[in-house]
């Protein structure tokens, strides 16, 4: 039962969350996937790669995600060498290639998390409240570094509530299987599938699909739940 988040701000110059279906030319996410968020979570708290799966499973943890920013892309070529002759320019005598790729820009999102165990959400509250983590947190790859901090101090109370007798705005991302929207003229919606949960062989077990308003503006949903956290509602997945 979702009912004390947590809730922290994750911004940066440069955002590029690889589709891994995507090969000559790649795009990127529009925001971070679930798998993506228990990623840096788990850098922030300093957990080992691989070790922290379990914490964010389907049934003990829980994510909304909020953009604060509208959706800027750009074009930025990167480098690649043949890492089979070596991983410096020089091992390859000079050899690389160019891959054109799809970046954010100027990217910020907000994001509240539910865990079981309320301990690792107090450990993650102290950490931001100090400005502080034990791995550098990026947003997608090491050289778009990001910034961190807590929106709300402490744990705060989320409350659910039911579109069922008026429709609803929601100010996050909305999970597809979870709400019916209503389109409204003068917003610009998209819909993404990303992975939500991958075991330990980083095999992906599942996908989750949402619509996003891309200039960050409420969605309303005329069907479903969400939970409300202050003056805000977002739906959880």
């Amino acid at each position: 039962m979702i009912d004390e988040v947590m809730v922290f701000d994750i911004w940066g110059d440069y955002g590029y969350f690889r589709r891994g279906y995507t090969t000559t030319s790649t795009i990127s996410y529009p925001f971070p996937s679930r798998t993506t968020l228990a990623g840096i979570i788990s850098g922030i708290l300093g957990y080992d790669r691989d070790s922290y799966y379990d914490l964010f499973g389907p049934s003990n943890s829980a994510f909304a995600l909020q953009l604060l920013n509208p959706i800027k892309k750009m074009r930025i070529n990167l480098n690649l060498i043949d890492t089979k002759t070596g991983f410096i320019l020089s091992d390859n005598k000079g050899t690389r290639c160019q891959l054109p790729a799809e970046f954010l820009k100027d990217v910020k999102y907000r994001i509240y998390l539910w865990l079981e165990d309320v301990s690792i959400m107090n450990d993650l509250n102290i950490l931001l409240s100090e400005h502080k983590s034990v791995y550098t947190p990026y947003l997608g790859i090491s050289e778009c570094l990001a910034n961190i901090s807590l929106a709300k101090e402490g744990l705060i109370e989320a409350k659910e509530i039911s579109a069922a007798e008026e429709d609803l705005w929601v100010n996050s991302i909305v999970p597809t299987e979870k709400a019916k929207i209503k389109i409204e003229p003068g917003k610009k919606y998209g819909a993404v599938k990303s992975p939500a949960f991958i075991n330990s062989e980083r095999i992906v077990e599942g996908f989750q699909e949402f619509y996003y308003e891309e200039n960050g503006e409420d969605i309303l949903m005329v069907e479903g739940q969400c939970h409300s956290i202050g003056d805000t509602n977002v739906i959880f997945f």
